[in-house]
């Protein structure tokens, strides 16, 4: 039997799009640094190859709309301390399995959703017990190109990686 193609990908945001540091400045604003070759990689290879992508993060800082909207993220679920009760209402509304669903998170509190998902992934940087329980293990941390290391796995195991190269490669 052959494995079910990811559908969906969720991301956490600190440590996983971000490095995990939070910064304010003096209007007490936060400030997050994303990578942009993660954003390059989900707008304009794994979209346009049919991926849906999904935040789900425990904080609430509205500048994850934003960077959601750059790049085509449909699905964001911000201050979700119990991470499983969005994973579950997404795989709910979107009508899919959990073989169909990779999950990447870093830390401790991320595990209750990641379990359910079909294919894991880590950054460098995430706890060991995290790494420890994964499926994919990125060489870079957080914040610093592990989403995009994460997406070409996906896009390798689900025999895509070849046609992404080939958008801008052919």
């Amino acid at each position: 039997m052959t494995e079910k193609k990811i559908k969906l990908v969720i991301l956490d945001v600190d440590g996983v799009l971000t490095d995990g540091r939070i910064v304010f400045d003096n209007e007490k604003r936060e400030l997050k640094c994303f990578s942009a070759k993660d954003g390059f990689f989900i707008k304009h290879i794994c979209r346009p190859l049919g991926l849906s992508f999904a935040i789900i993060t425990g904080g609430d800082s509205p500048v994850v709309n934003k960077r959601a909207e750059m790049i085509g993220i449909e699905h964001v679920y911000r201050g979700y301390v119990e991470k499983e009760t969005a994973y579950l209402e997404l795989k709910k509304k979107l009508k899919l399995e959990n073989a169909e669903i990779a999950f990447m998170g870093d830390d401790w509190f991320d595990w209750p959703a990641m379990k359910h998902a079909g294919y894991k992934g880590a950054p460098a940087d995430a706890t060991k017990e995290i790494k420890e329980r994964v499926d994919f293990i990125a060489d870079k941390d957080g914040g610093k190109g592990a989403v995009r290391e994460f997406l070409e796995s996906i896009l390798k195991r689900d025999n895509k990686f070849e046609k992404g190269f080939n958008i801008y490669f052919s």
